[in-house]
């Protein structure tokens, strides 16, 4: 389920300041006028393969601040609990280093938040690190990676850093994202880019100390192998499989096409599909579970609209956090994954119909809307439980003067669920980002 013009650290994935935990393509693109926040260009640009590889390589340092304000506003109507409400001021400083002999270099990050307003039980929601029954300010090193160049096509990465894969992609829906503690190494072969990654730990949004996964009292590592191809005509696939030993696997398969009609207007088909199976005892049961998303989106003009439909096969709802829905680090890449729900329950069909308009009269300002409705829903009282999510969006990013670059979004969503809480949630961001050097 995503926020604003960042520039990305272009020796670490390319991330998305700010949506929910899904992988909406036209809001996390990873630059500077990227994140239309948990969605289409970074489901496009996921579904064409376009996952942060080795190809282009650091000739000069860089340092990239960004900052982030954000106000956090999440009312549960019916009374059930207590309302959720937090602000921040977060700063992200990334620093990228060349290549020593052009071969060895060293890229860190700076994540902080300085606590605005906290109150309640606002410490579930990620935005502030939880202090008892309260929160605070927090900072952390959020990325520290040595990189090793070898050769013009292959890049090894060791440390700390934010990742942006299918079966791994931290997220950066509140005031600074997720990490992981990892081995990646990037590499093409055949125009075919391919990843391999061993991570042993992570960090959620808002915690401080990168901790194993675990399950059952029992440590595990984590190992993923993944590529991407686009051909000639248009189409791109993706595949990826993950191992968490003794707990869980995954694997992801994607394709997509887009292409172009007479008139100028353009059509993107857009598939993904998940499969994820428990690994051995540390997951306390069978399990075994599937999800197909099944896109399509219309561009004629400023206007895209999108029809999305996704099915949960299996016995079980999908589980694609790697430590049985715990962990606030990790997203799905789908488009019904979307500011608050992700309509993956046992059993759920979902189908969201969705408008984004580029407001051509304001350069700059740009419109969404969607709505998304999930039924059939397996629960403990019932087998055809609802839930529904509306969605409304407005961004608007300064062209020139002083304060060009500076992205101010406000998010709504309105949530009505047979088997979760009634919500209503407002989200306010605005975004800054420039180049020291």
């Amino acid at each position: 389920m995503h926020f604003i013009t960042l520039r990305p650290v272009q020796s670490a994935a390319n991330t998305k300041f700010g949506e929910h935990n899904s992988a909406d393509p036209l809001i996390q693109q990873g630059t500077a006028t990227m994140n239309t926040l948990k969605k289409p260009l970074a489901v496009a640009l996921a579904s064409c393969g376009m996952i942060a590889t080795p190809a282009a390589f650091a000739n000069e340092p860089s340092l990239d601040i960004n900052l982030r304000t954000l106000y956090f506003n999440r009312d549960f109507r019916q009374g059930t609990a207590e309302d959720r409400v937090a602000a921040s001021q977060a700063v992200r400083i990334d620093y990228v280093s060349p290549y020593i002999n052009d071969v060895i270099g060293f890229d860190a990050s700076l994540f902080g938040a300085l606590k605005l307003d906290g109150r309640g039980g606002d410490e579930s929601i990620g935005m502030l690190k939880a202090d008892g029954d309260d929160t605070e300010s927090y900072a952390k090193l959020g990325q520290a990676f040595i990189k090793l160049k070898l050769g013009d096509i292959t890049e090894l990465r060791a440390g700390r850093m934010v990742l942006a894969t299918p079966l791994l992609y931290d997220d950066d829906s509140r005031s600074t994202p997720s990490s992981t503690q990892a081995i990646k190494l990037d590499t093409q072969v055949g125009g075919a880019d391919l990843y391999a990654i061993y991570s042993d730990r992570a960090v959620n949004m808002a915690e401080t100390d990168f901790d194993k996964y675990e399950a059952n009292g029992e440590e595990y590592d984590l190992y993923v192998l993944g590529g991407s191809y686009s051909f000639n005509n248009g189409l791109s696939v993706q595949a990826a499989h993950g191992i968490a030993d003794d707990y869980l696997r995954q694997t992801y398969l994607n394709a997509s096409y887009p292409f172009e009609l007479n008139n100028g207007d353009n059509i993107l088909v857009d598939a993904h599909y998940y499969y994820g199976t428990d690994d051995g005892d540390l997951y306390g049961r069978d399990y075994q579970s599937s999800l197909f998303n099944l896109a399509g989106r219309y561009t004629t003009g400023d206007l895209t609209m999108t029809l999305s439909y996704q099915n949960i096969g299996g016995d079980d709802g999908y589980d694609y956090s790697w430590d049985g829905f715990n962990n606030d680090n990790n997203i799905l890449m789908v488009w019904n994954s979307v500011q608050y729900l992700d309509f993956n329950s046992a059993d759920e069909q979902s189908l969201q119909v969705r408008a984004d308009y580029n407001v051509a009269s304001v350069p700059g300002l740009s419109l969404m809307a969607r709505h998304t409705e999930g039924w059939d829903i397996d629960t403990s009282t019932q087998s055809d439980a609802k839930e529904s999510e509306t969605d409304l969006e407005a961004r608007y990013t300064v062209q020139g003067g002083t304060l060009e670059g500076l992205s101010l979004r406000a998010r709504i969503a309105h949530i009505e669920s047979e088997q979760f809480d009634n919500v209503d949630e407002v989200r306010l961001i605005a975004n800054y980002g420039f180049n020291a050097f």
